[in-house]
């Protein structure tokens, strides 16, 4: 019971997992602009805020559906926060992408500090998040599941998470890779930017249109 109740739960994870959103475009600009340590470190960074929806789901309780006002809060911030990394993407399609080289030295250790802090704001400002986590243990997970298995599933999920976009960074952070991907990156980047920036202005007019 518990193996095809992991194997529900799981799967439907990973279907949300490699669907892609902004923390998608996040790590591939990350790996590619600012290399792969920047890249790591931003999906540690994610990983990290999937991982404190994943503990408030698993105490039995969520601070965003029980506040209407915490609510319509962090949808503001997120819609601040995607309207500003929209912004810096298109920006930053006006010059060309370089592929930092980690032997050479070309990263500090504060390349990694700024991509966990980028990443963990992708994740953890996203309301969606939060709601995924609560409905995912709410509808697959059955009562008399003991909170060690549960744990286990968290711990599970934290781990995916880390592993698929770390993974994912190093594919996109390999020279022959990175040099294919580099000869579209600058218009890819500019209308990811108009996407993000379209996302976060559409998602202030829903929250803003919510309290009327």
């Amino acid at each position: 019971m518990v193996m095809q109740e992991f194997v529900m739960l799981a799967a439907a994870h990973w279907l949300a997992l490699v669907s892609p959103g902004p923390d998608f475009l996040l790590l591939l600009r990350s790996a590619l602009r600012h290399g792969r340590r920047n890249g790591i470190g931003a999906s540690l960074g994610i990983a990290c805020a999937n991982g404190v929806y994943i503990v408030l789901a698993l105490a039995g309780f969520s601070l965003l559906q029980r506040s209407p006002g915490a609510l319509m809060v962090m949808k503001l911030l997120a819609a601040a926060y995607l309207a500003y990394i929209g912004w810096a993407f298109m920006q930053a399609s006006r010059s060309a992408p370089s592929l930092k080289n980690e032997e050479a030295g070309g990263i500090s250790r504060d390349g990694f500090l700024r991509g966990f802090v980028a990443g963990f704001l992708s994740g953890g400002l996203n309301p969606k998040n939060g709601l995924f986590y609560l409905g995912l243990f709410t509808l697959m997970v059955g009562a008399g599941t003991g909170m060690h298995i549960k744990l286990l599933y968290g711990l599970w999920m934290f781990a995916a998470v880390f592993v698929w976009d770390a993974g994912l960074v190093l594919a996109v952070s390999d020279a022959r890779v990175a040099q294919w991907i580099a000869r579209y990156f600058a218009c890819a980047e500019w209308l990811a930017g108009v996407v993000l920036l379209l996302g976060g202005i559409a998602l202030a007019i829903a929250a803003m249109v919510a309290v009327v």
